[in-house]
C-alpha cells in the first residue's frame, strides 16, 4: 500500500513552494471538499448583503419614500419587505449552521487523512531509518503536526470566504457610496501593509522557532518517561526537569509572539474600521439633505458593517496565523517525502524447498556505509526443528532474525520462507498499555476463548491470569509496566503462539524466566511441533536442539555434537 495514497487518489511527489505545496499535499476529492466548504461560507456573507438590502428597502417603505427599483422581486410594501428580511435570516442562520458542520468535518477528515499517511509512511520506512528516529518526536508529528497542518486548511477556507465577501459589500458599498468603498478600500491597503512589511517576517521566526522547541520538548518528555526507573533511582529529577523547562519557556515565548502579532493587526483592523464608518456617516450627513433617506443609509451601512468589521479583523488575524500553521504543512510534506525516498521495498515471495521452512542462500547484511555483520550465511532449518544460535553481544543474532522475520532486507542472497507462518518474540516484548487479552489477540480477532487459554498454557502463564482477578480483562499498563519481566516475555510467546504460526523466532524470549520454567515452556513449544530459531546466551539451551550454531565474524558456523 503507497503512503502516499489518499481514500480517493494517489499523491505525485510533493514540491516545496507555497500555493503548490498545499494544494499537492491534498487529493483531488479532498480539494473539491475544501472548495465547496468556501462556497457555503461565501453563501452565508451573501446572505448577510441580501438581508442589509433587504433592511434598506423595509425602512424606505416605512418612510414612505420610494425604492426606486421597480423589479418583480422588489417588496412593494413594508410587512412584505419585513417577511422578506425574517425569511432570509432565518435562511443565514441555518446556512451558518449548515456550513460551519460541514467545514468542521472535512478538516476533521483531513486531520485524520494527515495521521494515517504520517503513520503509514513511519511503518514502511525501512527498518534503519526507524530505530534511529525518536519515538516521542513521531508521536508529536502524528498528533501535533497533522492537526495544525489541517488548521492551515482551515484558516485558508475562512481567509477566502472573508476576503470575498468584504469583496462583495465593497462592491455594494460602492454602488451606494463611493466614499464608503474608497475608504474601506484605503484601510485594507494599509492592513495589508502592516502585515507585509511588519509582520510576516516575524511570524515565520517566532513559528519556525516554536516547532523546533517543540520537537525538543517532545523528545526531553519522551526521555523522562521512559527512564522513570533510573531517573528514581539517581535522584536526578532536577536535571530533566531543567531540560524541559528550558524547552518549555522557549515554545512558550514563541508561540506568545505567534499570538500577539496577529492580535496587533487584529486591534488595528477593529479600530481603523470603525473610525472609516464614522467618517462615513458623517460624509453621507454632509451630503444628505433628507434625514429619512440618511437613516435607510444608515441602516444600510449598519447592517453591513456589522458583519464587515469581524471580517476585517479575521481576514488580518487569520494572515497571522496561516505563517505559523504553515510550517507544519511543510514538516508534513518533509516527513511525507522522507518516508517516500526511504520506504522499505516489498519483500520478495520466496517459498523454501518441501519439508523446509526456512532457506537462507548466501546472505549478506551491512548496515550503510558499515562493513557486513553478516557475511554469505547459508542454512536451512526443517518442519519441527529446533535451531539454537549462541554468539557474543552485538555480534549480528538479532540482524539475523530481522532477516528471517522481514524486518529487514539482505544487502545480498535470499530468504525464502513463507512469511505468513512466522511469529517474532523479541527479548524485550513490547506491550499495549491495554488488557491481557487485547495484548494476546494483537490486533486479531478470529480466535475464541479456548484458543486463548491453550496458547497460554504452552507458555506456562495459565496459573498467573487464573489468579488475576479480572482475569484476561487484567490491565498490563504502559508496556507492561504492571506485570514482571517474565510475564510479560510469556505474554509475547502466548501472542505468538495464538496466531498460529508454527515457526517461532526467539530472540532472548526466555532470558528473564527461571530455569525451570524456562525448559517447560520450550518443551511445551517442541512438543506441539513447532519450528524453532532460538537465540540464547544460556548454556543450557544447547540441550534442546536439534543442531546447534555459533555466530562469529559474520559466518554462521555449526557445531558438531
Amino acid at each position: 500500500m503507497e503512503p502516499f495514497t489518499s481514500s480517493d487518489n494517489k499523491h505525485p511527489p510533493v514540491l516545496d513552494g507555497g500555493l503548490r505545496t498545499t494544494m499537492r499535499l491534498l487529493g483531488s476529492r479532498q480539494r473539491i471538499l475544501l472548495f465547496l466548504s468556501a462556497l457555503g461560507r461565501i453563501a452565508v456573507g451573501l446572505c448577510d448583503l441580501l438581508v442589509a438590502a433587504t433592511m434598506y428597502i423595509l425602512f424606505l417603505l416605512l418612510q414612505g419614500q420610494p425604492t426606486g427599483h421597480h423589479l418583480w422581486w422588489t417588496p412593494e410594501t413594508a410587512l412584505s419587505a419585513a417577511a422578506i428580511a425574517t425569511g432570509l435570516v432565518v435562511l443565514r442562520s441555518a446556512m451558518e449552521l449548515s456550513s460551519s458542520r460541514f467545514v468542521f468535518r472535512q478538516i476533521q477528515a483531513l486531520q485524520t487523512a494527515f495521521l494515517l499517511r504520517l503513520t503509514e509512511g513511519y511503518n514502511y520506512l525501512e527498518w534503519g531509518m526507524f530505530v534511529e528516529c525518536n519515538r516521542g518526536q513521531l508521536s508529536g508529528h502524528a498528533l501535533h503536526t497533522a492537526r495544525e497542518a489541517a488548521d492551515f486548511y482551515h484558516r485558508c477556507i475562512e481567509l477566502t470566504s472573508n476576503v470575498v465577501i468584504v469583496a462583495a459589500m465593497t462592491a455594494a458599498l460602492l454602488y451606494k457610496s463611493r466614499i464608503a468603498a474608497c475608504s474601506l478600500g484605503s484601510v485594507l491597503v494599509v492592513l495589508y501593509a502592516v502585515h507585509r512589511f511588519l509582520i510576516r517576517n516575524k511570524l515565520q521566526d517566532a513559528a519556525i522557532s516554536r516547532e523546533a522547541s517543540l520537537r525538543h520538548l517532545q523528545r526531553h518528555l519522551a526521555d523522562m518517561f521512559s527512564l522513570g526507573k533510573e531517573i528514581r533511582t539517581y535522584g536526578n529529577r532536577a536535571f530533566f526537569q531543567e531540560r524541559i523547562r528550558q524547552q518549555a519557556e522557549q515554545a512558550a515565548a514563541s508561540y506568545g509572539r505567534i499570538l500577539l502579532l496577529p492580535n496587533l493587526a487584529r486591534i488595528l483592523a477593529d479600530q481603523g474600521a470603525v473610525l472609516v464608518f464614522l467618517l462615513i456617516i458623517i460624509a453621507i450627513q454632509l451630503r444628505q439633505g433628507d434625514a429619512r433617506q440618511l437613516l435607510s443609509l444608515l441602516i444600510f451601512y449598519f447592517v453591513l458593517s456589522r458583519r464587515m468589521l469581524p471580517l476585517i479583523s479575521q481576514i488580518s488575524f487569520i494572515a497571522g496565523q496561516l505563517e505559523g500553521s504553515y510550517e507544519n504543512v511543510k514538516t508534513v510534506v518533509s516527513e511525507l517525502n522522507k518516508c517516500r525516498d526511504n520506504r522499505a521495498p516489498a519483500l520478495p515471495v520466496l517459498l523454501p524447498e518441501a519439508g523446509l521452512v526456512l532457506q537462507m542462500c548466501n546472505v549478506t547484511f551491512s548496515f550503510p556505509g558499515n562493513p557486513p555483520v553478516l557475511l554469505n550465511i547459508d542454512i536451512s532449518v526443517r518442519a519441527g526443528e529446533t535451531i539454537v544460535i549462541r554468539g557474543a553481544s552485538g555480534i549480528g543474532k538479532s540482524s539475523l532474525l530481522n532477516l528471517i522475520a522481514g524486518v529487514s532486507q539482505p544487502t545480498a542472497g535470499s530468504v525464502y520462507i513463507d512469511r505468513t507462518n512466522i511469529a517474532y518474540v523479541p527479548q524485550e516484548v513490547s506491550l499495549l498499555d491495554d488488557s491481557l487479552k487485547n495484548n494476546l489477540l494483537f490486533g486479531s480477532t478470529a480466535r475464541n476463548d479456548q484458543q486463548i487459554i491453550q496458547a497460554l498454557e504452552l507458555a506456562m502463564l495459565d496459573d498467573f491470569v487464573a489468579a488475576q482477578p479480572l482475569g484476561l480483562e487484567t490491565a498490563v499498563g504502559d508496556n507492561g509496566a504492571l506485570i514482571s519481566g517474565g510475564e510479560r516475555q510469556r505474554l509475547g510467546i502466548a501472542r505468538a503462539i495464538l496466531r498460529g504460526s508454527h515457526f517461532l523466532l526467539l530472540d532472548e524470549a526466555t532470558s528473564a524466566l527461571d530455569e525451570a520454567t524456562e525448559r517447560r515452556v520450550l518443551n511445551n513449544l517442541k512438543s506441539a511441533g513447532r519450528s524453532i530459531v532460538f537465540v540464547s546466551h544460556r548454556t543450557h539451551a544447547s540441550s534442546f536442539a536439534h543442531r546447534l550454531f555459533t555466530l562469529e565474524g559474520g559466518a554462521l558456523k555449526e557445531e558438531m555434537s
